[in-house]
Protein backbone atom coordinates (compact mmCIF):
# COMPACT_ATOMS: atom_id res chain seq x y z
CA UNK A 1 0.00 0.00 0.00
CA UNK A 2 1.68 2.94 -1.06
CA UNK A 3 1.17 6.45 0.73
CA UNK A 4 1.00 9.62 -1.19
CA UNK A 5 0.51 13.54 -0.65
CA UNK A 6 -1.33 15.36 -3.54
CA UNK A 7 0.81 18.96 -4.81
CA UNK A 8 -2.06 21.23 -5.21
CA UNK A 9 -1.44 23.67 -7.93
CA UNK A 10 0.34 27.18 -6.96
CA UNK A 11 -2.38 29.85 -7.28
CA UNK A 12 -2.38 34.32 -7.23
CA UNK A 13 -3.80 34.08 -3.91
CA UNK A 14 -0.73 31.83 -1.96
CA UNK A 15 1.82 33.98 -3.95
CA UNK A 16 5.21 34.12 -1.36
CA UNK A 17 5.13 37.08 0.21
CA UNK A 18 8.49 38.44 1.89
CA UNK A 19 6.73 39.90 5.08
CA UNK A 20 5.83 35.85 5.52
CA UNK A 21 8.91 34.54 5.21
CA UNK A 22 10.01 32.34 8.14
CA UNK A 23 13.83 32.16 8.66
CA UNK A 24 15.34 29.10 9.72
CA UNK A 25 18.66 31.13 10.70
CA UNK A 26 16.98 33.40 13.45
CA UNK A 27 16.11 31.89 16.63
CA UNK A 28 12.25 33.26 16.18
CA UNK A 29 11.88 31.64 13.17
CA UNK A 30 13.12 28.75 14.48
CA UNK A 31 10.86 28.91 17.12
CA UNK A 32 7.88 29.71 14.62
CA UNK A 33 9.04 26.41 12.70
CA UNK A 34 9.20 23.97 15.35
CA UNK A 35 5.91 25.00 16.90
CA UNK A 36 4.12 24.25 14.05
CA UNK A 37 5.66 20.36 13.89
CA UNK A 38 4.54 20.33 17.08
CA UNK A 39 1.33 21.07 16.35
CA UNK A 40 1.13 18.71 13.50
CA UNK A 41 2.54 16.20 15.57
CA UNK A 42 -0.53 16.45 17.75
CA UNK A 43 -2.85 16.23 15.21
CA UNK A 44 -1.50 13.10 14.01
CA UNK A 45 -0.71 11.24 17.54
CA UNK A 46 2.63 10.89 16.49
CA UNK A 47 5.16 10.19 19.92
CA UNK A 48 8.26 11.69 18.22
CA UNK A 49 9.83 13.57 15.07
CA UNK A 50 12.70 14.85 14.32
CA UNK A 51 13.42 17.71 11.72
CA UNK A 52 16.64 19.44 9.29
CA UNK A 53 16.35 22.28 7.21
CA UNK A 54 19.14 23.00 4.69
CA UNK A 55 19.83 25.85 3.44
CA UNK A 56 22.78 27.17 1.40
CA UNK A 57 25.23 24.18 1.51
CA UNK A 58 24.76 23.56 5.09
CA UNK A 59 22.00 22.44 7.98
CA UNK A 60 21.17 25.57 9.10
CA UNK A 61 17.98 24.22 11.61
CA UNK A 62 17.41 20.25 13.53
CA UNK A 63 15.35 19.79 16.12
CA UNK A 64 13.75 16.35 17.99
CA UNK A 65 10.21 16.25 19.35
CA UNK A 66 8.79 13.74 21.32
CA UNK A 67 9.77 10.23 22.56
CA UNK A 68 10.46 6.94 20.78
CA UNK A 69 8.52 3.82 21.74
CA UNK A 70 11.59 2.87 24.29
CA UNK A 71 10.58 6.52 26.01
CA UNK A 72 13.78 8.04 25.06
CA UNK A 73 13.90 11.80 24.11
CA UNK A 74 14.27 12.05 19.98
CA UNK A 75 17.20 13.80 18.93
CA UNK A 76 18.80 14.64 15.80
CA UNK A 77 20.64 11.32 16.35
CA UNK A 78 17.86 9.50 16.79
CA UNK A 79 17.40 6.65 14.15
CA UNK A 80 14.07 5.73 12.21
CA UNK A 81 13.76 3.74 9.02
CA UNK A 82 12.65 5.71 5.82
CA UNK A 83 10.13 3.83 4.05
CA UNK A 84 10.17 4.68 0.29
CA UNK A 85 12.93 7.58 1.12
CA UNK A 86 15.12 4.17 0.21
CA UNK A 87 13.98 4.70 -3.75
CA UNK A 88 16.46 7.94 -4.05
CA UNK A 89 19.52 5.72 -2.59
CA UNK A 90 18.64 2.68 -4.55
CA UNK A 91 18.18 5.07 -8.10
CA UNK A 92 21.76 6.57 -6.75
CA UNK A 93 23.23 3.09 -6.94
CA UNK A 94 22.00 1.92 -9.84
CA UNK A 95 23.29 5.05 -11.58
CA UNK A 96 26.60 4.63 -9.77
CA UNK A 97 26.70 1.30 -12.00
CA UNK A 98 25.57 3.41 -15.31
CA UNK A 99 28.19 5.69 -14.60
CA UNK A 100 30.68 2.60 -14.23
CA UNK A 101 30.07 1.32 -17.16
CA UNK A 102 28.18 -1.55 -15.85
CA UNK A 103 24.31 -0.94 -16.37
CA UNK A 104 22.57 0.67 -19.57
CA UNK A 105 19.64 2.70 -18.49
CA UNK A 106 17.75 1.34 -21.61
CA UNK A 107 18.99 -2.26 -21.90
CA UNK A 108 16.66 -4.77 -20.94
CA UNK A 109 16.84 -6.02 -17.11
CA UNK A 110 17.58 -9.63 -17.82
CA UNK A 111 20.78 -8.56 -19.31
CA UNK A 112 22.07 -8.36 -16.16
CA UNK A 113 19.65 -10.45 -14.15
CA UNK A 114 18.69 -13.47 -16.72
CA UNK A 115 16.61 -15.04 -14.12
CA UNK A 116 14.50 -11.89 -14.10
CA UNK A 117 10.96 -12.29 -15.30
CA UNK A 118 7.07 -11.90 -15.12
CA UNK A 119 4.61 -14.10 -15.06
CA UNK A 120 4.49 -12.70 -19.28
CA UNK A 121 7.97 -13.88 -20.52
CA UNK A 122 7.69 -11.85 -23.61
CA UNK A 123 7.58 -8.54 -21.17
CA UNK A 124 9.61 -9.41 -19.28
CA UNK A 125 12.48 -9.69 -21.86
CA UNK A 126 11.21 -5.75 -22.87
CA UNK A 127 11.39 -4.14 -19.46
CA UNK A 128 14.71 -2.04 -19.19
CA UNK A 129 16.51 -0.79 -16.39
CA UNK A 130 14.55 2.88 -17.00
CA UNK A 131 11.67 1.18 -16.72
CA UNK A 132 11.73 -0.06 -13.52
CA UNK A 133 13.25 3.50 -12.15
CA UNK A 134 10.53 5.46 -13.26
CA UNK A 135 7.65 2.72 -12.20
CA UNK A 136 6.90 1.84 -16.15
CA UNK A 137 7.62 -1.51 -16.37
CA UNK A 138 4.52 -2.55 -16.71
CA UNK A 139 4.57 -4.51 -12.66
CA UNK A 140 1.16 -3.51 -11.32
CA UNK A 141 1.33 -1.88 -8.06
CA UNK A 142 -0.47 -4.65 -6.02
CA UNK A 143 2.34 -6.42 -7.02
CA UNK A 144 3.86 -5.05 -3.78
CA UNK A 145 1.63 -7.54 -2.08
CA UNK A 146 3.54 -10.35 -3.64
CA UNK A 147 7.31 -9.05 -2.65
CA UNK A 148 6.87 -6.55 0.11
CA UNK A 149 6.85 -6.51 3.89
CA UNK A 150 8.62 -10.20 4.28
CA UNK A 151 11.05 -9.87 7.05
CA UNK A 152 13.17 -12.01 5.61
CA UNK A 153 16.47 -11.17 6.78
CA UNK A 154 17.78 -14.45 5.55
CA UNK A 155 20.73 -15.02 2.99
CA UNK A 156 19.68 -14.15 -0.41
CA UNK A 157 16.72 -13.04 0.91
CA UNK A 158 16.38 -9.89 -1.46
CA UNK A 159 16.99 -12.02 -4.67
CA UNK A 160 14.53 -14.20 -3.69
CA UNK A 161 12.17 -11.37 -3.41
CA UNK A 162 12.77 -10.14 -6.87
CA UNK A 163 12.31 -13.94 -8.02
CA UNK A 164 8.86 -14.11 -7.04
CA UNK A 165 7.99 -11.60 -9.26
CA UNK A 166 7.57 -14.58 -11.70
CA UNK A 167 4.12 -14.89 -9.85
CA UNK A 168 3.38 -11.36 -11.45
CA UNK A 169 1.18 -10.90 -14.23
CA UNK A 170 1.94 -7.87 -15.70
CA UNK A 171 -0.76 -4.91 -15.91
CA UNK A 172 0.29 -3.00 -19.58
CA UNK A 173 3.18 -3.32 -21.40
CA UNK A 174 6.73 -1.44 -20.54
CA UNK A 175 6.58 2.13 -20.95
CA UNK A 176 2.87 2.28 -20.98
CA UNK A 177 1.84 3.57 -18.01
CA UNK A 178 3.26 4.32 -14.56
CA UNK A 179 1.92 2.53 -11.40
CA UNK A 180 4.24 2.77 -8.27
CA UNK A 181 5.93 -0.49 -7.40
CA UNK A 182 7.88 -1.05 -4.77
CA UNK A 183 8.39 -4.50 -6.48
CA UNK A 184 10.56 -2.71 -9.06
CA UNK A 185 12.50 -1.54 -7.11
CA UNK A 186 13.36 -5.25 -5.26
CA UNK A 187 14.26 -6.10 -8.96
CA UNK A 188 16.62 -2.84 -8.90
CA UNK A 189 18.51 -4.20 -5.67
CA UNK A 190 19.11 -7.69 -6.79
CA UNK A 191 20.68 -5.97 -10.08
CA UNK A 192 23.14 -3.61 -8.18
CA UNK A 193 23.85 -7.03 -6.28
CA UNK A 194 24.75 -8.94 -9.50
CA UNK A 195 26.72 -6.41 -11.11
CA UNK A 196 28.75 -5.44 -8.10
CA UNK A 197 28.90 -8.54 -6.58
CA UNK A 198 28.25 -6.90 -3.37
CA UNK A 199 25.33 -7.73 -1.08
CA UNK A 200 22.40 -4.76 -1.45
CA UNK A 201 23.64 -3.26 2.12
CA UNK A 202 27.29 -3.86 1.99
CA UNK A 203 27.57 -1.91 -1.45
CA UNK A 204 25.27 0.69 -0.44
CA UNK A 205 27.77 1.58 3.25
CA UNK A 206 30.81 1.29 0.51
CA UNK A 207 29.67 3.48 -1.90
CA UNK A 208 26.79 5.45 -0.51
CA UNK A 209 27.12 6.41 3.21
CA UNK A 210 30.82 6.43 4.16
CA UNK A 211 31.44 8.56 1.55
CA UNK A 212 28.86 11.13 2.40
CA UNK A 213 29.49 10.24 5.98
CA UNK A 214 26.01 8.99 7.07
CA UNK A 215 27.57 7.16 10.38
CA UNK A 216 24.26 5.73 11.62
CA UNK A 217 22.84 4.62 8.13
CA UNK A 218 20.76 1.62 8.20
CA UNK A 219 20.97 -1.13 5.50
CA UNK A 220 21.44 -4.47 7.25
CA UNK A 221 20.08 -6.00 10.32
CA UNK A 222 23.57 -5.70 11.93
CA UNK A 223 23.01 -1.89 11.74
CA UNK A 224 19.04 -2.19 13.06
CA UNK A 225 20.53 -3.94 15.94
CA UNK A 226 23.78 -2.03 16.39
CA UNK A 227 21.60 1.49 15.83
CA UNK A 228 18.48 0.01 18.55
CA UNK A 229 16.14 1.35 16.45
CA UNK A 230 12.97 1.29 18.32
CA UNK A 231 9.96 0.36 17.34
CA UNK A 232 7.36 2.86 15.32
CA UNK A 233 3.55 3.22 15.97
CA UNK A 234 0.32 2.28 14.42
CA UNK A 235 -3.05 3.52 15.19
CA UNK A 236 -5.63 1.36 17.00
CA UNK A 237 -9.62 2.82 17.06
CA UNK A 238 -7.45 6.14 17.25
CA UNK A 239 -4.82 5.12 19.64
CA UNK A 240 -0.86 5.46 19.09
CA UNK A 241 0.65 2.02 19.74
CA UNK A 242 3.93 0.54 19.35
CA UNK A 243 4.44 -1.53 16.58
CA UNK A 244 7.69 -3.95 17.13
CA UNK A 245 8.61 -6.03 13.85
CA UNK A 246 11.61 -7.16 12.80
CA UNK A 247 13.90 -5.77 10.32
CA UNK A 248 13.59 -6.66 6.20
CA UNK A 249 16.63 -6.77 4.28
CA UNK A 250 14.87 -8.13 1.33
CA UNK A 251 13.03 -5.06 1.24
CA UNK A 252 16.01 -2.49 1.59
CA UNK A 253 15.75 -1.29 -2.16
CA UNK A 254 12.45 0.31 -2.13
CA UNK A 255 11.75 1.27 1.51
CA UNK A 256 14.25 -0.59 4.68
CA UNK A 257 17.08 2.22 4.22
CA UNK A 258 16.98 4.03 7.96
CA UNK A 259 19.43 6.48 9.81
CA UNK A 260 19.45 9.80 11.69
CA UNK A 261 17.82 12.91 10.12
CA UNK A 262 21.58 14.10 9.98
CA UNK A 263 22.49 11.19 8.32
CA UNK A 264 19.47 11.97 6.06
CA UNK A 265 20.58 15.45 5.71
CA UNK A 266 23.52 14.32 4.51
CA UNK A 267 22.18 12.62 1.91
CA UNK A 268 19.96 15.84 1.11
CA UNK A 269 23.43 17.92 0.81
CA UNK A 270 24.88 16.06 -1.97
CA UNK A 271 21.82 15.77 -4.12
CA UNK A 272 21.78 19.53 -3.86
CA UNK A 273 25.22 19.75 -4.90
CA UNK A 274 25.60 17.74 -8.19
CA UNK A 275 26.67 14.43 -6.22
CA UNK A 276 29.23 16.05 -3.97
CA UNK A 277 29.59 16.45 -0.29
CA UNK A 278 32.47 17.91 1.69
CA UNK A 279 35.01 17.54 -1.22
CA UNK A 280 33.92 13.64 -1.75
CA UNK A 281 31.44 12.73 -5.16
CA UNK A 282 29.31 9.92 -5.18
CA UNK A 283 27.90 10.85 -8.71
CA UNK A 284 28.54 12.88 -11.52
CA UNK A 285 26.53 16.31 -11.71
CA UNK A 286 24.99 15.08 -15.02
CA UNK A 287 23.91 11.81 -13.47
CA UNK A 288 22.35 13.94 -10.32
CA UNK A 289 20.48 15.96 -12.31
CA UNK A 290 19.21 13.00 -14.35
CA UNK A 291 17.98 11.48 -11.52
CA UNK A 292 16.39 14.77 -10.78
CA UNK A 293 14.30 15.19 -13.67
CA UNK A 294 10.78 14.35 -14.00
CA UNK A 295 10.64 11.40 -16.80
CA UNK A 296 6.88 10.82 -16.83
CA UNK A 297 3.91 11.61 -15.64
CA UNK A 298 2.73 10.16 -12.46
CA UNK A 299 -0.57 10.19 -10.00
CA UNK A 300 0.74 12.91 -8.35
CA UNK A 301 3.88 15.12 -10.26
CA UNK A 302 6.12 13.68 -12.74
CA UNK A 303 8.75 11.27 -11.33
CA UNK A 304 12.34 10.38 -12.39
CA UNK A 305 14.93 7.91 -10.95
CA UNK A 306 13.53 7.36 -7.81
CA UNK A 307 12.16 11.40 -7.18
CA UNK A 308 9.47 12.80 -7.18
CA UNK A 309 8.97 16.12 -9.01
CA UNK A 310 6.55 18.95 -9.33
CA UNK A 311 6.51 22.57 -7.50
CA UNK A 312 5.82 23.81 -3.90
CA UNK A 313 2.20 24.18 -3.37
CA UNK A 314 1.46 27.80 -3.59
CA UNK A 315 4.85 28.84 -4.93
CA UNK A 316 5.43 27.54 -7.88
CA UNK A 317 9.23 26.70 -7.48
CA UNK A 318 10.57 23.67 -8.58
CA UNK A 319 10.46 20.62 -5.83
CA UNK A 320 12.21 17.06 -5.70
CA UNK A 321 10.61 15.62 -3.25
CA UNK A 322 10.09 11.95 -1.97
CA UNK A 323 7.47 10.44 0.68
CA UNK A 324 7.98 7.72 2.57
CA UNK A 325 6.84 5.09 4.81
CA UNK A 326 6.54 1.95 6.28
CA UNK A 327 3.82 0.35 9.42
CA UNK A 328 4.82 2.71 12.18
CA UNK A 329 7.12 5.40 10.32
CA UNK A 330 6.57 8.28 8.05
CA UNK A 331 9.35 10.17 6.06
CA UNK A 332 9.80 13.22 3.75
CA UNK A 333 12.80 14.52 2.05
CA UNK A 334 11.87 17.97 -0.03
CA UNK A 335 14.28 19.72 -1.98
CA UNK A 336 14.06 23.30 -3.78
CA UNK A 337 17.01 23.34 -6.16
CA UNK A 338 16.44 26.88 -7.25
CA UNK A 339 16.63 28.32 -3.71
CA UNK A 340 19.10 25.09 -2.54
CA UNK A 341 16.92 24.61 0.19
CA UNK A 342 15.60 21.53 1.61
CA UNK A 343 13.42 20.65 4.66
CA UNK A 344 13.78 16.64 6.11
CA UNK A 345 10.99 15.59 8.56
CA UNK A 346 11.40 11.68 10.31
CA UNK A 347 8.20 10.68 11.95
CA UNK A 348 7.70 7.26 14.45
CA UNK A 349 4.10 7.23 13.63
CA UNK A 350 1.99 6.52 10.38
CA UNK A 351 -1.43 5.77 9.31
CA UNK A 352 -2.40 4.87 5.57
CA UNK A 353 -5.35 6.34 5.37
CA UNK A 354 -4.21 9.79 7.18
CA UNK A 355 -1.12 10.34 4.83
CA UNK A 356 -1.34 14.04 4.07
CA UNK A 357 -1.75 14.73 7.51
CA UNK A 358 1.27 13.10 8.38
CA UNK A 359 3.39 14.71 5.35
CA UNK A 360 1.86 18.19 6.60
CA UNK A 361 4.88 18.54 8.65
CA UNK A 362 7.31 18.49 5.94
CA UNK A 363 5.12 20.32 3.27
CA UNK A 364 4.51 23.25 5.77
CA UNK A 365 7.73 23.77 6.85
CA UNK A 366 9.08 24.04 3.24
CA UNK A 367 5.96 26.38 2.54
CA UNK A 368 6.87 28.74 5.83
CA UNK A 369 10.38 28.94 4.61
CA UNK A 370 9.50 30.22 1.25
CA UNK A 371 6.45 32.63 2.35
CA UNK A 372 3.51 31.09 1.97
CA UNK A 373 0.85 29.78 5.11
CA UNK A 374 1.40 26.39 5.81
CA UNK A 375 -0.96 23.68 4.67
CA UNK A 376 -3.05 21.88 7.65
CA UNK A 377 -5.02 19.09 6.58
CA UNK A 378 -8.13 18.13 8.82
CA UNK A 379 -8.50 14.37 9.57
CA UNK A 380 -11.25 13.11 7.25
CA UNK A 381 -14.53 11.59 9.49
CA UNK A 382 -15.08 8.99 6.86
CA UNK A 383 -10.97 7.57 7.68
CA UNK A 384 -11.85 8.10 11.30
CA UNK A 385 -15.24 6.16 11.35
CA UNK A 386 -14.11 2.91 9.07
CA UNK A 387 -12.48 1.13 11.69
CA UNK A 388 -15.28 1.21 13.53
CA UNK A 389 -17.81 0.37 10.93
CA UNK A 390 -16.26 -2.38 10.43
CA UNK A 391 -16.38 -3.18 13.79
CA UNK A 392 -19.76 -2.50 14.30
CA UNK A 393 -20.69 -4.77 10.82
CA UNK A 394 -18.82 -7.82 12.41
CA UNK A 395 -20.71 -7.40 15.68
CA UNK A 396 -24.03 -7.00 13.84
CA UNK A 397 -23.35 -10.22 11.28
CA UNK A 398 -22.33 -12.12 14.84
CA UNK A 399 -25.06 -11.38 16.39
CA UNK A 400 -27.63 -12.66 12.92
CA UNK A 401 -25.72 -15.48 12.85
CA UNK A 402 -25.83 -16.09 16.91
CA UNK A 403 -30.10 -14.87 16.21
CA UNK A 404 -31.27 -19.10 15.62
CA UNK A 405 -30.15 -20.53 18.81
CA UNK A 406 -31.06 -16.93 20.54
CA UNK A 407 -34.62 -17.79 19.44
CA UNK A 408 -35.79 -20.89 20.83
CA UNK A 409 -35.70 -23.84 17.93
CA UNK A 410 -38.75 -25.15 18.68
CA UNK A 411 -40.31 -22.08 17.25
CA UNK A 412 -38.19 -22.36 14.30
CA UNK A 413 -39.91 -25.71 13.69
CA UNK A 414 -43.14 -24.64 14.14
CA UNK A 415 -42.85 -21.47 11.81
CA UNK A 416 -40.83 -23.93 9.20
CA UNK A 417 -43.81 -25.96 9.04
CA UNK A 418 -45.97 -22.89 8.47
CA UNK A 419 -44.10 -21.93 5.57
CA UNK A 420 -44.31 -23.42 1.75
CA UNK A 421 -41.47 -25.31 0.17
CA UNK A 422 -41.20 -22.21 -2.12
CA UNK A 423 -40.66 -19.39 0.26
CA UNK A 424 -37.74 -21.65 2.37
CA UNK A 425 -35.86 -21.98 -0.74
CA UNK A 426 -36.51 -18.03 -1.47
CA UNK A 427 -35.33 -17.11 1.75
CA UNK A 428 -32.41 -19.57 2.62
CA UNK A 429 -30.95 -18.36 -1.15
CA UNK A 430 -31.20 -14.96 -0.65
CA UNK A 431 -29.86 -14.37 3.10
CA UNK A 432 -27.20 -16.44 1.94
CA UNK A 433 -26.16 -14.96 -1.50
CA UNK A 434 -26.63 -11.50 0.65
CA UNK A 435 -24.04 -12.44 3.54
CA UNK A 436 -21.76 -13.76 0.34
CA UNK A 437 -22.26 -10.24 -1.21
CA UNK A 438 -21.12 -8.61 1.95
CA UNK A 439 -18.13 -11.03 2.43
CA UNK A 440 -16.95 -10.22 -1.26
CA UNK A 441 -17.40 -6.62 -0.97
CA UNK A 442 -15.19 -6.83 2.45
CA UNK A 443 -12.76 -8.77 0.39
CA UNK A 444 -12.55 -6.49 -2.25
CA UNK A 445 -12.59 -3.18 -0.25
CA UNK A 446 -8.79 -3.40 0.67
CA UNK A 447 -8.23 -3.19 -3.10
CA UNK A 448 -9.36 0.54 -3.22
CA UNK A 449 -6.74 1.50 -1.45
CA UNK A 450 -3.87 -0.22 -3.40
CA UNK A 451 -3.81 -3.84 -1.60
CA UNK A 452 -5.11 -6.62 -0.11
CA UNK A 453 -6.70 -7.85 3.06
CA UNK A 454 -2.84 -8.80 3.73
CA UNK A 455 -1.71 -5.40 3.49
CA UNK A 456 -4.47 -3.93 5.45
CA UNK A 457 -3.62 -6.25 8.47
CA UNK A 458 -0.09 -4.36 8.55
CA UNK A 459 -0.93 -1.14 7.91
CA UNK A 460 -4.77 -0.38 9.21
CA UNK A 461 -4.68 -3.16 11.75
CA UNK A 462 -8.13 -1.82 13.51
CA UNK A 463 -9.73 -1.98 9.72
CA UNK A 464 -7.94 -5.19 8.52
CA UNK A 465 -8.85 -7.19 11.18
CA UNK A 466 -12.61 -5.56 11.34
CA UNK A 467 -12.74 -6.69 7.62
CA UNK A 468 -11.64 -10.00 8.52
CA UNK A 469 -13.64 -10.82 11.30
CA UNK A 470 -16.32 -9.56 9.34
CA UNK A 471 -15.58 -11.65 6.04
CA UNK A 472 -15.37 -14.77 8.12
CA UNK A 473 -18.52 -14.30 9.93
CA UNK A 474 -20.40 -13.56 7.05
CA UNK A 475 -19.16 -16.74 5.06
CA UNK A 476 -20.07 -18.94 8.83
CA UNK A 477 -23.78 -16.67 8.04
CA UNK A 478 -24.15 -17.94 4.59
CA UNK A 479 -22.91 -21.53 5.58
CA UNK A 480 -25.61 -21.41 8.71
CA UNK A 481 -28.51 -20.11 6.79
CA UNK A 482 -28.22 -22.76 3.88
CA UNK A 483 -28.07 -25.60 6.68
CA UNK A 484 -30.88 -24.01 8.63
CA UNK A 485 -33.05 -23.91 5.18
CA UNK A 486 -32.02 -27.60 4.69
CA UNK A 487 -33.65 -28.27 8.10
CA UNK A 488 -36.30 -26.20 7.66
CA UNK A 489 -37.30 -28.22 3.97
CA UNK A 490 -37.02 -31.30 5.91
CA UNK A 491 -39.28 -30.32 8.92
CA UNK A 492 -41.74 -28.87 6.57
CA UNK A 493 -41.52 -32.01 4.56
CA UNK A 494 -42.39 -34.61 7.16
CA UNK A 495 -44.76 -32.29 8.92
CA UNK A 496 -46.61 -32.93 5.64
CA UNK A 497 -46.73 -36.41 6.11
CA UNK A 498 -47.39 -36.89 9.48
CA UNK A 499 -50.91 -35.58 9.78
CA UNK A 500 -52.43 -38.17 8.13
CA UNK A 501 -50.75 -40.99 9.79
CA UNK A 502 -52.04 -39.99 13.27
CA UNK A 503 -55.52 -39.52 12.18
CA UNK A 504 -55.93 -43.37 10.80
CA UNK A 505 -53.57 -44.27 14.05
CA UNK A 506 -57.16 -42.54 16.27
CA UNK A 507 -59.59 -43.97 13.46
CA UNK A 508 -59.43 -47.65 15.08
CA UNK A 509 -59.56 -46.25 18.88
CA UNK A 510 -63.06 -44.60 17.94
CA UNK A 511 -64.39 -47.62 16.33
CA UNK A 512 -64.10 -49.32 18.88
CA UNK A 513 -65.81 -46.79 21.35
CA UNK A 514 -68.64 -46.36 19.12
CA UNK A 515 -69.95 -43.15 18.15
CA UNK A 516 -70.67 -40.47 20.49
CA UNK A 517 -74.52 -39.62 21.29
CA UNK A 518 -74.14 -35.86 21.06
CA UNK A 519 -71.06 -33.71 19.77
CA UNK A 520 -69.53 -33.09 16.98
CA UNK A 521 -67.32 -35.90 15.08
CA UNK A 522 -62.97 -36.23 15.39
CA UNK A 523 -61.46 -33.11 14.00
CA UNK A 524 -64.45 -31.14 13.94
CA UNK A 525 -63.16 -28.00 15.37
Amino acid sequence: MASATAAEPATAADSPELGLRTSATDAAGRSRLDAYVRDRLEATGTPGAALAVVEGGRVVHERGFGEDARGRAVTPDTPFLWGSVSKPVTGLAVMQQVEAGRVDLDAPVRTYLPWFRLADRDVSDRITVRHLLTNTSGIPAAASGEIADRYDNTPGALADAARDLKKVAPAAGPGEVYAYSSAGYAALGALVEEVSGRPFGAYLHEKVFEPLGMKHAVATVQDFARERVAPGHRSVFGATVPFDVPYDTSGVPYGQVGGTVRDAARFTLAQLDGGRLDGRRVLSARGTAESQRGQVESELDRFGLGWSVGTLPGTGERMVWKDGSLPGYDAMVIMLPDSDRAVIVLQNAFHLLRAREFHDAAFGVTQMLSGVAPRTTSIDPVTAALPWATAALAVFLLLTLAAPALRRLPGRRAAARARSRRRIVATTTASAAAALAVAAFLWWLPSTLGGTVDMALLWLPDLGWGVVAAIGLALLLAVERTVLGALDLRRQGSGDGARPARATEREPEQHLAGPPEHGPTPGGH
